[in-house]
């Protein structure tokens, strides 16, 4: 099975922003009951994610309003890359800097998941290209293949103590930096993993039967999920000029 089933997915993030907000902020017990009991709940926090995940099949939709979260509904739906995310507009959401710490938190899960996709998508590629064959040879053999694979290995060795890192000081003053820096690594070496294992496949790479397309999809998808690149080069210059 390549990826969670639904109700996982939204427990990945939405969960924990909820729980983190409820429980640290809002101090509702009756919601955080419901939620440890498995309710399915989702949720939306502009601008790092405006738009709420898998709300069709959510017991539970809510939104951050100002500086409360407000329970909501889901609107119009909204295609994804990813044909495994369904996401819907939900009434009430606005611009709000409210619930850092609990953002931080589905950010930095976020990145888990680019980093273990990224591995996956490796793990696949070193597979195919070592029983490979084209003209009579491994094409895993050619060195400029092995190099392309090195720097996947490179970068997703580079983002994983930046993840660790940010794991660890993520109820620090330098959370939301650590935060950053790590999603932002993880962005661009889930990235690279999917280009990389794209070009190494070649044309099965493709085909959608093939399950590489849908790590690949899934990559994009959360590159610009809980803030893209941009967004986080930007928060993390921010916090370093306020650190001067």
């Amino acid at each position: 099975v390549p990826f969670w089933p639904v109700p996982m997915t939204m427990q990945t993030f939405a969960i924990m922003v909820l729980a983190a907000a409820f429980g640290a902020r809002l101090g509702t017990a009756t919601v955080l009951l419901y939620l440890a009991e498995g309710a399915i709940a989702t949720v939306a926090v502009a601008p790092v994610t405006p738009l709420a995940l898998d709300a069709d099949a959510a017991t539970a939709v809510y939104a951050v309003s100002g500086g409360s979260i407000i329970k909501s509904a889901a609107g119009a739906q909204h295609a994804s890359v990813d044909i495994t995310r369904h996401l819907f507009e939900v009434a009430g959401v606005d611009q709000s800097d409210a619930f850092t710490d609990a953002t931080n938190m589905a950010i930095l899960a976020c990145s888990a998941e680019l980093l273990g996709a990224g591995e996956r998508l490796l793990t696949d590629t070193v597979a195919y290209v070592s029983q490979r064959k084209q003209y009579g040879r491994i094409i895993g053999s050619y060195q400029a293949l092995k190099h392309q694979l090195a720097d996947v290995r490179i970068a997703l060795d580079f983002a994983r103590p930046l993840i660790q890192g940010a794991s660890l000081t993520i109820d620090s003053a330098t959370a939301a930096r650590d935060v950053s820096a790590a999603k932002l690594a993880a962005n661009e070496a889930a990235y690279l993993a999917s280009r990389v294992g794209l070009q190494l496949h070649g044309a099965i790479g493709y085909t959608r039967e093939f399950d590489l397309g849908l790590w690949i999809n899934r990559v994009r998808a959360l590159t610009a999920a809980w803030g893209d690149s941009n967004y986080h080069q930007a928060r993390i210059a921010t916090a370093l000029l306020e650190a001067s």
